[in-house]
């Protein structure tokens, strides 16, 4: 690519282009430049062609130059003098028309200079003014709208505090929901000087517009934004109207511009417009501008397909344009159409496109200028009123203007027939009290009363009045509603009240549910201990004798969690109340008044039928079998039959009965959870049952070798049987891992000896045989676990117990450990007899056990 491809894009660019010298006087100072170059588009914005002006001076070809309000010479001299840029704006009575400028020096003495036609910018900032006026004056009817405006819109005291700040200003800085709050905007600017050339100029002038600032977010990011203030009234004080749009990007660009070397290269890659080439409807070259609109990368836009960054709306017009303009055509209007980004959203473009030969075939080269921001201007312009009932219309709230004075609706926003099924007109011609329901209308005229009173009497008091109460929608429905009020007087100074209503039919489903919490138990869904003890005193009466109360307790329940975890113990409560239900009957009142105790309030019922009840129940539960636990509750019944009788006197007689039964059948059920313990362990891994086995054989040979007793013998055989119980609550995997375990795998594992004292100590049968389980892994220098205890602090069967263990890990390994022949495993024991085991042990076990010597 040559500069004659680059110095063809300026000649056909739609901007005006002007190369010029700067001549200076005798002093050095500027005094005229001369047109060295000028484009298309300047020929046609001057009316004066190239070939009349190339090489003169602009006081020759435009005598009335200093004639003009702004000093042209004294400006395009300094920029080239000291390799500056500049930008501005101003009305030349030359041109006839308002125009931007970008000058900047490629070289001193030399300056180029981009003129833009903005006359009609200049038209709609006047417009913007006469909309901005009209917006504020229906500020009390369209307020609310303003919080869903696509730029930052905010309410400022002088001092720089937020007063108000829309969702768009809360986003740009960054602030929360409200955390715009007394805070000020003079720490966001990164040079607080700012701030206050702003409030002078919005002082001298009352409204000011395109003012640059510079800002920086609380979490660091900086940005630009221009800023248009004007003075208000804000609640009675005089405050600074400010909004503001992001140009951070255009900030950028301009960076770019002023550090470009190249003359047409740097006007092509950061033209302020976007440059693409088309050829076969691909997209050949392109500046960055094209990629900053579209957010695609420089590689994902080469030869991509040009409609493809083209709103499928709008393919069909741009294509039948392409297709003319190779044809040869020159279309006199450009085209607009809206093209996508990459994440989707989409952006109004206005395209000019030229026929050029590139590679010297047909193409067309494009510019396409962003009026992103200046079709929502027209269309704002065009539409506000429109716009804004659309707003209104889709706002899940619903506004109201009520003439007290003439009981007459005024106004109805349109999203009252999402909210109630009416259209506005149909409610104009309605009694309003017509929505409400006879239960609230009493309620709602007293709170109507006092507030038009309070407003007689102080009116100047901005005070808002809130009722909840339920509309009827169109369908006859009720729904839940937060109706917001407050006063004005007209300008017939008529009273008017300006409501707004929300439906709040989830905010009350979610207090209903917050009630039903405070009532039930979560996990079963029974009624809990607080509404039990206040129907307790409701129904101890007379009318509702006799009263049968039945206390029950669900066996193991601690057992089943430390064996098979939480959410068995979960199931097998879950179960239990629905065999519950499914034995009571549907009167009958059944609460959750502990981990796992329930009682059951059965007014007007007999003892006999309380005990019939609950023999049905322990059938039921005696076939159930819920993820290996064994579902057993133990019951007791008592009855109040006499007025005089103490209801709690009935409980603790329910009470003890029930007690009395969990003597006899915990024990029992408690045995047999152990057992399906033991079953599930061994089933899920045999050569853990080999081990325990092979453990408990050798535990028995040697106590019986040491003449401990016949009770410590069996105590100690039963522990070696069921050592590894605790790890019935471990990961499989952890239990069967080849590979040695990670440091959180070891800490869980660990924690086993722990668990399975947890699990035996439940039972009498296995109390004794939990102690020696629980120590097994601790060592005589106190580094053992789960407690860390040491020497004669261990129990002595449980010396036994690890010695036996570490020996039949040794000889028959599980998991990664390596096996170990008899001779090495003697000789293990014997190196850390009196450090990890007891010396006498190890001694008993390989002399008396092993019939080998001791002594090495």
């Amino acid at each position: 690519m040559n500069d004659h491809f680059f110095e063809s894009i300026v000649r056909n660019a739609p901007m005006a282009y002007a190369y010029h010298k700067i001549v200076l006087d005798e002093a050095g100072v500027p005094c005229d430049y001369y047109f060295l170059d000028v484009n298309t588009a300047y020929e046609t914005m001057s009316g004066l062609k190239r070939e009349e002006i190339i090489g003169k001076r602009v006081t020759e070809v435009m005598p009335a130059i200093g004639e003009e309000s702004l000093d042209w010479i004294r400006v395009f001299g300094t920029a080239a003098l000291q390799g500056r840029s500049k930008e501005f704006e101003s009305f030349s009575v030359t041109f006839g028309r308002w125009l931007r400028v970008y000058v900047y020096s490629p070289e001193k003495y030399y300056l180029i200079a981009n003129i833009t036609d903005i006359s009609i910018k200049r038209s709609q900032v006047v417009e913007g003014g006469q909309l901005r006026k009209l917006l504020k004056e229906k500020d009390s009817e369209f307020h609310f709208i303003i919080e869903n405006l696509p730029f930052s819109l905010g309410v400022l005291r002088l001092d720089g505090t937020f007063l108000y700040m829309n969702q768009a200003g809360r986003s740009l800085y960054e602030f929360g929901e409200a955390a715009y709050s007394r805070k000020s905007i003079i720490k966001s600017f990164v040079d607080p000087e700012d701030w206050h050339r702003f409030v002078d100029k919005v002082h001298t002038s009352g409204v000011t517009s395109e003012f640059y600032m510079n800002l920086r977010t609380e979490s660091g990011r900086v940005f630009w934004a221009i800023s248009i203030g004007m003075i208000i009234k804000y609640h009675g004080k005089r405050s600074i109207l400010l909004s503001q749009y992001d140009f951070t990007q255009r900030m950028h660009i301009e960076k770019a511009l002023k550090e470009s070397e190249e003359k047409f290269r740097m006007i092509f890659q950061n033209a302020s417009e976007s440059i693409m080439i088309v050829q076969n409807k691909r997209i050949q070259i392109y500046n960055p501008m094209l990629s900053q609109i579209l957010g695609y990368s420089m590689e994902e836009l080469m030869n991509k397909p040009f409609l493809e960054i083209i709103h499928e709306d709008d393919r069909a017009r741009a294509n039948l344009a392409n297709d003319r303009r190779l044809s040869g055509e020159v279309l006199e209007k450009r085209i607009q159409y809206r093209v996508m980004h990459k994440d989707g959203t989409t952006a109004w473009v206005e395209a000019n496109g030229v026929l050029i030969q590139w590679m010297e075939k047909p193409a067309i080269e494009y510019f396409l200028t962003n009026i992103t921001e200046q079709k929502k201007a027209e269309d704002a312009l065009r539409n506000s009123e429109k716009n804004l009932q659309m707003i209104m219309e889709f706002s899940s709230d619903v506004t109201w203007v009520f003439n007290f004075n003439q009981l007459k609706l005024k106004y109805v926003s349109p999203s009252v027939y999402h909210f109630l099924g009416f259209y506005p007109d149909e409610l104009m011609k309605m009694d309003p009290a017509l929505l409400i329901p006879n239960e609230f209308r009493e309620k709602t005229k007293e709170m109507l009363i006092r507030s038009i009173k309070e407003f007689k009497e102080h009116s100047e008091v901005s005070k808002t009045y809130t009722i909840e109460l339920q509309n009827i929608h169109k369908n006859g429905k009720r729904i839940w509603t937060e109706m917001s009020c407050k006063y004005r007087y007209n300008d017939n100074m008529e009273i008017e009240i300006v409501s707004s209503s929300r439906n709040i039919e989830e905010r009350k489903h979610a207090q209903q549910e917050v009630l039903y919490l405070s009532y039930h138990d979560q996990l079963t869904g029974l009624y809990n201990r607080r509404f039990y003890e206040e129907e307790l005193r409701r129904l101890d009466t007379k009318s509702n004798l006799p009263v049968t109360l039945i206390l029950a307790d669900v066996n193991g329940l601690k057992l089943t969690n430390d064996a098979f975890g939480h959410l068995t113990g979960d199931k097998l409560l879950k179960r239990a109340v629905e065999i519950f239900h499914q034995y009571s009957r549907c009167d009958d009142i059944i609460a959750r008044i502990g981990g796992d105790e329930f009682v059951f309030l059965l007014p007007r019922t007999e003892q006999d039928e309380a005990q019939e009840m609950i023999s049905r129940m322990k059938t039921a539960m005696a076939m159930e079998n819920v993820d290996h636990g064994i579902l057993s509750v133990s019951f007791g019944a008592s009855t109040k039959t006499m007025e005089d009788q103490d209801i709690f006197y009935i409980f603790s007689e329910a009470e003890n009965v029930m007690y009395q039964q969990k003597l006899k059948e915990s024990n029992s059920m408690r045995n047999q959870t152990i057992h399906v313990i033991i079953e599930q362990l061994y089933r899920d891994n045999e050569e853990e049952e080999a081990h325990n086995r092979r453990v408990s054989e050798i535990c028995n040979e040697l106590a019986t070798a040491m003449d401990l007793g016949d009770e410590i013998i069996h105590d100690i055989t039963i522990a070696g049987l069921l050592h590894d119980i605790g790890k019935i609550g471990l990961d499989k995997e952890i239990i069967s891992k080849i590979e040695p375990m990670t440091e959180e795998e070891w800490t869980q594992f660990k924690r086993h000896p722990e668990k399975g004292y947890q699990i035996l100590k439940s039972s009498v049968k296995y109390a004794q045989a939990a102690q020696y389980v629980l120590s097994h892994h601790e060592r005589m220098d106190g580094n053992g676990y789960p407690q860390g205890i040491r020497g004669n602090e261990i129990p002595f069967p449980a010396r036994i117990l690890s010695v036996a263990d570490a020996y039949d890990t040794m000889i028959a390994p599980r998991g990664y450990h390596r096996k170990w022949n008899q001779e090495e495993a003697v000789e293990e024991l014997i190196n850390n007899a009196g450090t990890q085991f007891d010396e006498s042990v190890v001694r008993a076990f390989v002399e008396k056990v092993l019939r080998k010597s001791f002594d090495r």
